[in-house]
């Protein structure tokens, strides 16, 4: 990819977003507002009173305040690996002069071309993710002579899939907490014309409090509206959807099968389809066989598996039908979700 197209990308994040975001970016970047402020009160003549060794204290009082770029990989100070993302390794650091906790993933340009695309979208999945709060956002995003790197807010209460390792099966009101979340922010998504294609509990990253957001756009598919679909085997086995493995084309569907997959692992402690056998055996299982509904699952729970786990996708809940409507999420409150009011029902171990 030419070098330009990359600049024009790596740029700050959006600053059209509502007042509480826009604090938050201000918080992390640093107080543009008071340096205009202080150059203001530099031009404004000063009082006979004043004497000309305090206004050089005063001067130099800003400099010092000055806060360095999050824009320069020289302002990080990394700590450890978190993990492998889909085109690079995800380091916990530190930024410098907040000491504030960030992810950053990094990527080396020496890479396949089709890896330059792929981080070129997940930058902008990530920007765009300022406007829902189930997303996982950016901080920055910049380039050096040899590695593009993006900088994104750091989840302390780890994964999804730590949270299943630690508990096992969740309760019905844990259940309905993490998937209305999920919900949400796949929807917001898919309004946006996104597919992730490789939702899984590791993707699922729960903040300090609790609430989850969706991570890793590296597989992302963007622009795919109304029935447009697209084509391509991408995803995690055992969370890949029938019509993917078939190699067909598809769309929105793919991600709800994955949902799905994650719902009855939260309700069960275990997959619908296990990894077992070759990889052969195991797309023949998931093609030709449906999953095994325990009994001991409420009646609402077992039909809204068996519409998201649909072999058809346009047979599909969240393609057909309006999953918020489902029986199952009946006591919720979608507004109160939506703002992130909701108590979450566990309180993760912060991971050091």
């Amino acid at each position: 990819m030419e070098k330009r197209k990359w600049k024009r990308l790596l740029i700050p994040v959006d600053s059209s977003d509502s007042e509480e975001e826009q604090r938050e970016k201000k918080r992390f970047r640093g107080s543009g507002d008071e340096e205009k402020k202080a150059k203001k009160r530099k031009k404004r003549p000063r009082s006979p009173e004043e004497h000309p060794a305090a206004g050089k204290e005063k001067k130099k009082s800003r400099g010092e305040a000055k806060t360095p770029s999050p824009f320069d990989i020289n302002n990080y100070r990394l700590l450890k690996k978190l993990g492998e993302g889909t085109f690079g390794k995800v380091m916990l650091a530190s930024y410098v002069t907040k000491n504030q906790l960030v992810a950053i993933k990094i990527m080396s340009k020496d890479g396949e071309q089709d890896d330059f695309k792929y981080t070129r979208r997940e930058a902008s999945v990530l920007q765009l993710a300022w406007r829902c709060p189930f997303l996982c956002k950016a901080m920055a995003t910049f380039q050096t002579q040899s590695l593009i790197v993006l900088v994104m807010e750091y989840m302390s209460g780890g994964t999804l899939q730590d949270l299943l390792n630690t508990r096992g099966r969740l309760n019905r009101d844990q259940l309905l907490f993490y998937s209305s979340e999920l919900v949400v922010g796949l929807q917001f998504l898919h309004s946006n014309g996104i597919i992730h294609r490789d939702l899984k509990p590791e993707n699922i990253l729960l903040d300090e409090e609790g609430h989850l957001k969706i991570s890793d756009f590296g597989l992302a598919c963007t622009s795919v509206f109304g029935r447009k679909t697209v084509w391509g085997y991408y995803g995690t086995p055992g969370y890949i959807a029938p019509e993917v493995l078939s190699d067909e084309q598809y769309n929105k569907g793919a991600d709800w099968w994955s949902f799905g997959v994650i719902l009855y692992e939260m309700a069960t402690g275990y997959m619908p389809f296990p990894p077992m056998g070759t990889i052969e055996e195991q797309v023949e299982m998931i093609l030709d066989t449906k999953p095994k509904y325990p009994e001991s699952l409420p009646p609402d729970l077992r039909h809204l598996l068996k519409k998201l786990m649909k072999k058809k996708p346009e047979r599909r809940l969240g393609v057909n039908g309006r999953i918020r409507d489902h029986p199952f999420f009946a006591s919720v409150n979608w507004v109160e979700v939506e703002r992130r009011r909701l108590v979450p029902p566990v309180r993760p171990t912060t991971v050091s």
